[in-house]
């Protein structure tokens, strides 16, 4: 008798400890795809802010600028948003790596934008232009 009680209580044990040690490592994995997320968040705010200074430092009269969703294409890997420039200029971006400002590239269709190119880059700053940013929320509070 006092073998069955044994054996029960070794059991039940057993099965607490993997039940404790299997919750550690879901809450694991939870945190770490938390941070994989935020991260890629700041890395989207980041290029945001890039490519709105891009804008106003490169092109003349640029008074608004709206992101939309950057997504990434599963299949490539990379990064694709777009921008509106005062409420009619449309222009798209993409790159490989969210920090590699160096790899975006720019498509604008010239039938639909109409912002004139500045013939030498400014150092203006963002005070003058109203910006709405994107900052990677999807409207579903996920983010991505």
């Amino acid at each position: 008798m006092m073998q069955k009680k044994y054996i029960w209580l070794i059991s039940i044990v057993a099965v607490i400890v993997i039940i404790l040690v299997g919750g550690k490592i879901y809450m694991n994995s939870l945190d770490k795809k938390e941070f994989e997320h935020e991260k890629k968040a700041q890395q989207i705010v980041k290029a945001e802010e890039y490519m709105a200074l891009y804008l106003v430092r490169n092109y003349e009269d640029v008074r608004t600028i709206e992101f939309h969703p950057v997504t990434q294409t599963k299949e490539t890997g990379f990064w694709h948003g777009s921008i509106d420039v005062n409420n009619g200029s449309t222009l798209t971006f993409s790159m490989r790596h969210l920090s590699d400002f160096d790899d975006i590239g720019i498509r604008v269709n010239p039938k639909t934008f109409d912002l004139n190119k500045k013939k030498t880059s400014s150092n203006e700053n963002l005070e003058n232009v109203k910006i709405k940013y994107w900052r990677g929320n999807n409207g579903d509070g996920t983010g991505l």
